[in-house]
């Protein structure tokens, strides 16, 4: 008798609107997101570099998409730069024009996403800004090492570095972190090595839509393929980025996929995702197990909304929400 559990179910091909659910900031990015995939932008699909140069060539590309939005980010939610270097690693240290005085005791420290190869330099900051607009807290954005250069572990190795330099100054509970894509993956990744080394682990972590399993198996993989605007699908592009960042280190590894690892310990977390979103079920599985080790965990999921939607979409309500839902997290949860 056939194994039905390896028989594959066969969907039929259906349209997608806009929805009408969602505010029309949302509404806006969802058809625009639509559009540009009609048009095939966004990731490459069914091609990926195959050498350094074509890795350099297509992450300079995209780099240049998210530094273009800067401009408007500066313009809603004012903020300063500086540029430094905490332990030998490339930060911005963001000062909100929002910065709340009575906050001073307290930091954030932000990881950008992109696939672990996307998003360096000029290009990292853009969630890292809203977070500090909405907290009213400086955030030091980590510009960790990133691959074809760079594979892991280099970015956990950064991120530890500037954890223990800024630990020279501030207590843990007054320290948080947070990061979407696979910087929530390696915010992930950072408590978990810290806690292997026996260091104190950060009074709050917040995760957006975390690239926790690198092996492609969660199920909105394949249910939200193609729905997703951002993320459109883990095969090809995103698959090799994988493989990309995880060099010669099985993709398993728990600090490469973090859905793998145990969380015994782990400081209260807060989740953000959405229903159209490709790592939606990333985000569940670590959450359950997060749950399943008794941690305090709590799992914001927003109507329609794409992977890391919240970001492009900044000008929208939904947005505003999800970054004012983790300022208050980290309110409640860190002390200075």
């Amino acid at each position: 008798m056939d194994d039905l559990t390896q028989t594959p179910r066969e969907i039929p091909a259906k349209r997608l609107t806009t929805p009408t659910t969602v505010s029309p900031q949302l509404q806006r990015s969802i058809a625009t997101l639509a559009a540009a995939a009609a048009a095939g932008g966004g990731l490459p699909v069914g091609w990926m570099p195959s050498t350094t140069q074509e890795w350099k060539a297509v992450i300079a590309q995209l780099d240049a998409q998210a530094i273009s939005i800067a401009p408007a980010i500066k313009a809603l939610f004012p903020h300063s730069v500086i540029l430094r270097q905490i332990a030998g690693v490339t930060v911005r240290e963001i000062t909100p024009d929002s910065l709340d005085p009575t906050k001073a005791g307290k930091l954030l420290v932000h990881f950008h996403g992109g696939g672990y190869a996307l998003n360096s330099g000029e290009a990292s900051t853009g969630e890292a800004v809203l977070g500090a607009h909405y907290s009213g807290m400086k955030v030091i954005s980590v510009d960790y090492r990133t691959p074809p250069d760079h594979p892991f572990p280099a970015a956990v190795d950064d991120a530890v570095a500037v954890w223990k330099a800024l630990r020279a100054e501030f207590p843990a509970q007054a320290l948080g972190t947070f990061g979407t894509s696979a910087g929530g993956g390696l915010t992930l990744a950072l408590a978990l090595k810290l806690r292997e080394l026996g260091e104190a682990l950060p009074g709050a972590i917040a995760l957006g839509t975390p690239w926790a399993d690198l092996t492609g198996a969660s199920d909105s993989y394949q249910v939200n393929a193609h729905v997703d605007g951002v993320f459109s699908t883990f095969d090809g592009f995103a698959k090799a980025m994988a493989h990309l960042y995880a060099g010669t280190t099985d993709v398993t590894h728990p600090l490469i996929s973090p859905v793998f690892a145990d969380y015994a310990g782990f400081p209260p977390t807060i989740f953000v995702t959405g229903t159209r979103d490709i790592l939606l079920s990333d985000t569940v599985r670590v959450y359950r197990a997060m749950r399943a080790a008794g941690v305090t965990a709590r799992l914001e999921v927003h109507e329609a909304m794409s992977h890391a939607e919240y970001i492009y979409a900044f000008d929208s309500p939904e947005s505003a929400v999800a970054f004012t839902d983790i300022a208050e997290f980290f309110d409640a949860h860190l002390h200075g």
